[in-house]
């Protein structure tokens, strides 16, 4: 079994993945998940998967998330030093990182720090830091799986190829244009 962080758990990336969890509940197994503001959704996320730690990133939010809670069921964490505590929590085997923009750097790299393999979203922490995060990678033997559109795009595509081969990789992206009346 899996042990798994979702950091974003209410974004539509972490709602994807806790789908996938429904259906292979005897496979992973929730740790922690957090949200920036949004204490409806983690508080019903909390309640149906039980993880042991639910973080909320905008501290303001904490009183609310702890009554939606109740007592002593859960380890609230809250704020930046919350979320970066669940990002560094080496109970978990993976931490899914769908942090928007740059918040997902340092947790990523935390992750990283603390053997935690990463399914990485967040594409922003390799814009910002990818030397670091590709050196903090290979020092810690984990692994980063990119779960995203282009840069998943990408991983899937050089499975099974030399890496040493390829020259380049072009990535295009197609406008839609709309002609109004």
């Amino acid at each position: 079994m899996k042990n798994i962080t979702i950091l974003g758990s209410t974004g539509s990336i972490g709602v994807q993945a806790l789908n996938v969890i429904d259906n292979l509940r005897e496979e992973f197994n929730l740790i922690g998940i957090s949200a920036n503001k949004n204490v409806a959704l983690l508080a019903k996320q909390a309640k149906l998967y039980k993880p042991k730690y639910v973080c909320i990133s905008d501290d303001r939010y904490k009183a609310d998330l702890a009554t939606a809670l109740g007592p002593n069921e859960f380890k609230i964490l809250s704020g930046r030093d919350g979320l970066l505590e669940l990002s560094q929590n080496n109970e978990a085997d993976t931490m899914l990182n769908a942090l928007v923009g740059h918040n997902g750097m340092e947790p990523t790299i935390n992750a990283i720090n603390s053997g935690i393999n990463i399914a990485l979203s967040n594409k922003e922490s390799l814009v910002m830091a990818g030397e670091i995060i590709n050196k903090a990678l290979k020092d810690n033997n984990v692994q980063l799986n990119p779960v995203d559109s282009e840069h998943s795009a990408i991983w899937q595509c050089l499975v099974g190829e030399d890496e040493q081969q390829v020259d380049k990789i072009i990535l295009t992206g197609t406008i839609l244009g709309i002609a109004l009346k």
